[in-house]
């Protein structure tokens, strides 16, 4: 039961995160997206890294993804702020729901 709450707590957490992210105006997913994920992601086709609207749509798998690498992709702990990544999921959720049956 505490794994629940403690899980409810942080997805809460992590939305409020990441609609503030959305909202910073610093922050600008599609020229992120253009820099650092073109490469080898496409919105909606599958390239040497999966579709976005393919892709897991939890958010703490996406967070850690981006944060710490996952097979081939490197990490972008470093690279990206927090702020910067969460807005990233944000931004590779709302793909995930324009394009809900293309998985």
């Amino acid at each position: 039961m505490k794994n629940i709450i403690l899980a409810s707590i942080t997805m809460a957490v992590f939305a409020i995160t990441s609609q503030t992210a959305m909202a910073n105006n610093d922050i600008n997913v599609k020229k992120i997206f253009s820099k650092k994920c073109k490469k080898c992601h496409s919105l909606t086709k599958k390239k040497f890294g999966p579709a976005f609207k393919g892709m897991n749509t939890d958010p703490e798998v996406l967070v850690s993804a981006i944060t710490d690498g996952r097979k081939s992709m490197p990490k972008f702990n470093k690279k990206l702020s927090s702020d910067e990544i969460a807005a990233m999921v944000s931004f590779i959720q709302s793909q995930q729901i324009a394009n809900p049956c293309a998985k």
